[in-house]
């Protein structure tokens, strides 16, 4: 599977049309909507032109919000962000973040009533133009949309979820009173002509449910990646780590001597124990153009599972739960590539191949 992804150097005019399309169909952006660009070091310049460019085109008020470039993303929860960037973000209505992902100053902006668009998952930096054309341009996003509505509505009326795969993922979960989100990219239904989030994340999809402190038990056979910092970020192991879960907690790391091995020396070294809860959530992917890149579109590969380790505490309102959650400085993730998910005994996914159509309750 393709580790590398082309280097944003000059304007693609097919950037220009998934702009247009995020700000059109997926944000219903109209006339005098205060938005606020969020950019980095690492942003080339004329994506962020693009989308003040178009964003004016559209007839709104644009600035952009420059900050340094941050520590590795599974550090955003802990970073201490510029606070002539947050005092704009309170102004805003629209907030297009190409830089930032998880922060507290994002969650307070959509608690007043802002809304929040993450092109390229926040962090998207140099190689946000070729990620975004490829899973947005060659694949058909409102049926992506549907798909991902569905397998969220499955989420939310099931009461058991269990993860296997044949390499030795087998952990349960009580998703009871739990809610699916189907993390499509669409702050706005074009269909139904309403809003339907106030917080997206593009490309699309990946639907899942973010779980509370405590939730989970078995094992996660780990053979896609392991996100996490500082110099070993995004490590596709060779052959399986398997992480041993009881009550929401990571308690054992075995398989590949060395990716276990380093994944145990990271979290030994960190402050305290909040890095070893979770999983704090899981998102099914469900992008046929998505790959393993640098950019995190590989959370969307289809049929794979993300999950997440550490803080929530931030996820959580954004995706409206109201339960304990875990309050961290980390928040890391891991992917596998051949699961097999069921919702109350009925396959959503298996081995690693999603169906035309969702299953129906």
């Amino acid at each position: 599977m393709a580790q590398a992804t082309e280097t944003s150097v000059t304007l693609r005019p097919e950037f220009l049309r998934v702009v247009e399309m995020i700000y059109r169909e997926m944000c219903n952006l109209q006339p005098k909507t205060k938005v606020l660009i969020l950019a980095d070091s690492r942003t080339p310049p004329h994506v962020v032109s693009a989308f003040m460019g178009m964003a004016m085109t559209f007839g709104a008020e644009a600035m952009v919000g420059l900050n340094a470039t941050p520590p590795p993303p599974t550090l955003q929860p802990g970073i201490k962000w510029n606070p002539m960037v947050i005092a704009a973000s309170r102004e805003a209505d629209l907030i297009v973040d190409l830089a930032v992902g998880y922060a507290q100053f994002i969650v307070d902006a959509v608690l007043r009533g802002a809304r929040v668009i993450m092109p390229g998952d926040g962090t998207g930096a140099h190689h946000i133009e070729e990620s975004l054309i490829r899973c947005m341009l060659t694949t058909d996003v409102h049926a992506l949309r549907r798909e991902a509505d569905q397998i969220a509505a499955l989420f939310t009326q099931s009461d058991t979820c269990r993860i296997t795969s044949q390499e030795g993922t087998d952990i349960e979960f009580d998703i009871r009173g739990l809610s699916g989100t189907p993390s499509d990219g669409f702050l706005w239904d074009p269909d139904k002509g309403e809003w339907k989030s106030s917080w997206a994340i593009v490309p699309p999809a990946q639907p899942g449910i973010t779980l509370p402190k405590g939730s989970g038990d078995g094992v996660i056979a780990v053979d896609g990646f392991l996100l996490y910092e500082p110099a070993y970020d995004h490590e596709t192991p060779t052959s399986p780590v398997f992480l041993t879960i009881e009550k929401g907690r990571l308690v054992k790391v075995e398989g590949h001597p060395l990716y276990a091995g380093r994944l145990r020396h990271w979290l030994a070294s960190l402050p305290d124990d909040s890095g070893t809860y979770g999983p704090i959530h899981f998102n099914l992917g469900t992008n046929p153009r998505a790959m393993m890149t640098q950019h995190l579109e590989f959370e969307r590969i289809r049929g794979t599972i993300d999950f997440g380790f550490g803080d929530n505490s931030m996820l959580a309102p954004l995706s409206g739960e109201q339960f304990e959650t875990v309050k961290s400085d980390v928040h890391w993730d891991l992917l596998i590539m051949r699961p097999t998910l069921t919702l109350d005994g009925k396959v959503v996914v298996e081995n690693g191949i999603m169906p035309k159509t969702p299953p129906s309750f």
